[in-house]
Protein backbone atom coordinates (compact mmCIF):
# COMPACT_ATOMS: atom_id res chain seq x y z
CA UNK A 1 0.00 0.00 0.00
CA UNK A 2 2.88 2.43 0.96
CA UNK A 3 3.97 1.97 -2.84
CA UNK A 4 0.95 2.73 -4.38
CA UNK A 5 0.23 5.66 -1.68
CA UNK A 6 3.86 7.14 -3.13
CA UNK A 7 3.34 6.42 -6.09
CA UNK A 8 0.13 8.42 -6.42
CA UNK A 9 1.51 11.82 -4.25
CA UNK A 10 4.65 11.61 -6.27
CA UNK A 11 2.55 11.64 -9.62
CA UNK A 12 0.21 13.98 -8.34
CA UNK A 13 3.49 16.40 -7.14
CA UNK A 14 4.90 15.78 -10.67
CA UNK A 15 1.02 17.17 -12.54
CA UNK A 16 1.29 19.73 -10.10
CA UNK A 17 4.75 21.09 -11.27
CA UNK A 18 4.91 19.68 -14.42
CA UNK A 19 1.36 21.92 -15.15
CA UNK A 20 2.82 24.68 -13.83
CA UNK A 21 5.79 24.64 -15.99
CA UNK A 22 3.46 24.05 -19.05
CA UNK A 23 1.27 26.93 -18.40
CA UNK A 24 4.38 29.52 -17.82
CA UNK A 25 5.69 28.60 -21.53
CA UNK A 26 2.41 28.29 -22.99
CA UNK A 27 0.62 31.77 -21.61
CA UNK A 28 3.78 33.43 -22.14
CA UNK A 29 3.92 32.14 -26.45
CA UNK A 30 0.00 32.56 -26.45
CA UNK A 31 -0.46 35.51 -24.99
CA UNK A 32 2.61 37.50 -27.77
CA UNK A 33 0.08 35.90 -30.33
CA UNK A 34 -2.39 38.53 -30.49
CA UNK A 35 -4.10 36.58 -33.03
CA UNK A 36 -5.25 33.85 -30.81
CA UNK A 37 -4.23 35.14 -27.44
CA UNK A 38 -7.65 36.07 -26.14
CA UNK A 39 -9.61 32.73 -27.31
CA UNK A 40 -6.38 30.29 -26.34
CA UNK A 41 -5.81 31.41 -22.79
CA UNK A 42 -9.39 31.53 -21.80
CA UNK A 43 -9.65 27.76 -23.50
CA UNK A 44 -6.37 26.89 -21.52
CA UNK A 45 -7.30 28.44 -18.49
CA UNK A 46 -10.79 26.84 -18.13
CA UNK A 47 -8.50 23.43 -18.90
CA UNK A 48 -6.54 24.24 -15.93
CA UNK A 49 -9.18 25.02 -13.43
CA UNK A 50 -10.14 21.73 -13.71
CA UNK A 51 -6.89 20.32 -13.86
CA UNK A 52 -4.90 21.55 -10.75
CA UNK A 53 -7.86 20.79 -8.09
CA UNK A 54 -7.55 16.73 -8.63
CA UNK A 55 -4.14 17.08 -9.06
CA UNK A 56 -3.84 18.97 -6.16
CA UNK A 57 -6.15 16.78 -4.34
CA UNK A 58 -4.32 13.45 -5.07
CA UNK A 59 -1.21 15.05 -3.81
CA UNK A 60 -2.62 16.03 -0.94
CA UNK A 61 -4.83 12.89 0.12
CA UNK A 62 -2.31 10.61 -0.94
CA UNK A 63 0.15 12.38 1.34
CA UNK A 64 -2.50 11.92 4.03
CA UNK A 65 -3.40 8.45 3.83
CA UNK A 66 0.53 8.05 3.96
CA UNK A 67 1.49 9.98 7.11
CA UNK A 68 -1.65 8.10 8.58
CA UNK A 69 -0.79 4.69 7.65
CA UNK A 70 3.20 4.55 8.13
CA UNK A 71 4.55 4.44 11.33
CA UNK A 72 7.76 6.20 9.83
CA UNK A 73 6.31 9.59 9.37
CA UNK A 74 4.25 11.58 11.81
CA UNK A 75 2.22 14.65 11.50
CA UNK A 76 4.63 16.90 13.65
CA UNK A 77 7.91 15.96 10.74
CA UNK A 78 8.60 19.38 9.17
CA UNK A 79 8.32 18.14 5.70
CA UNK A 80 4.41 16.77 6.19
CA UNK A 81 3.71 20.32 7.99
CA UNK A 82 5.75 22.37 5.16
CA UNK A 83 3.36 19.88 2.39
CA UNK A 84 -0.04 20.92 4.47
CA UNK A 85 1.61 24.71 4.45
CA UNK A 86 2.17 24.99 0.86
CA UNK A 87 -1.70 23.13 0.10
CA UNK A 88 -2.78 25.68 2.50
CA UNK A 89 -0.84 28.39 0.92
CA UNK A 90 -1.85 27.55 -2.15
CA UNK A 91 -5.36 27.29 -1.69
CA UNK A 92 -5.57 30.79 -0.88
CA UNK A 93 -2.97 32.07 -2.72
CA UNK A 94 -4.94 30.96 -6.25
CA UNK A 95 -8.31 32.52 -5.82
CA UNK A 96 -7.14 35.67 -3.96
CA UNK A 97 -4.00 36.56 -6.13
CA UNK A 98 -3.28 34.03 -9.10
CA UNK A 99 -6.94 33.88 -10.17
CA UNK A 100 -7.53 37.40 -10.17
CA UNK A 101 -3.88 38.28 -12.31
CA UNK A 102 -5.02 35.00 -14.50
CA UNK A 103 -8.45 36.62 -15.56
CA UNK A 104 -6.77 40.09 -16.06
CA UNK A 105 -3.91 38.72 -18.48
CA UNK A 106 -6.80 36.53 -20.85
CA UNK A 107 -9.52 39.85 -20.15
CA UNK A 108 -6.14 41.65 -21.83
CA UNK A 109 -5.73 39.87 -24.49
CA UNK A 110 -9.05 39.02 -25.66
CA UNK A 111 -10.17 43.01 -25.87
CA UNK A 112 -6.66 43.24 -27.69
CA UNK A 113 -4.96 45.09 -25.78
CA UNK A 114 -1.46 45.23 -24.47
CA UNK A 115 -0.68 41.99 -22.80
CA UNK A 116 2.89 42.77 -21.73
CA UNK A 117 2.10 44.60 -18.51
CA UNK A 118 -0.97 41.63 -17.71
CA UNK A 119 1.85 38.87 -18.64
CA UNK A 120 4.29 40.80 -15.67
CA UNK A 121 2.31 40.73 -13.32
CA UNK A 122 1.50 37.05 -14.08
CA UNK A 123 4.68 36.12 -14.09
CA UNK A 124 5.22 37.56 -10.65
CA UNK A 125 2.55 35.96 -9.13
CA UNK A 126 3.24 32.54 -10.75
CA UNK A 127 7.01 32.98 -9.86
CA UNK A 128 5.78 33.45 -6.11
CA UNK A 129 3.41 30.05 -6.75
CA UNK A 130 6.06 28.16 -7.99
CA UNK A 131 9.07 29.52 -5.44
CA UNK A 132 6.67 27.65 -2.59
CA UNK A 133 5.81 24.45 -4.32
CA UNK A 134 9.67 24.21 -4.72
CA UNK A 135 10.48 24.61 -1.37
CA UNK A 136 7.94 21.82 -0.73
CA UNK A 137 9.15 19.52 -3.49
CA UNK A 138 12.70 20.00 -1.54
CA UNK A 139 11.41 19.42 1.75
CA UNK A 140 10.14 16.54 0.39
CA UNK A 141 12.87 15.09 -1.37
CA UNK A 142 15.30 16.02 1.54
CA UNK A 143 12.29 14.34 4.38
CA UNK A 144 13.24 17.91 6.15
CA UNK A 145 12.85 17.39 9.77
CA UNK A 146 12.79 13.51 9.86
Amino acid sequence: MRDWLLFFHILGAAGWIGGGLYGWFAYTQIAHNAGIAGKALEAISKTANRYFGPVAGVTLLSGIALVWTQDAWAWNDTFVLVGIGVFVFSAAFEPLVAAKTETRLVETAASGGDTATALRAWHRVFAIDFAVLMVALWAMVVKLGA
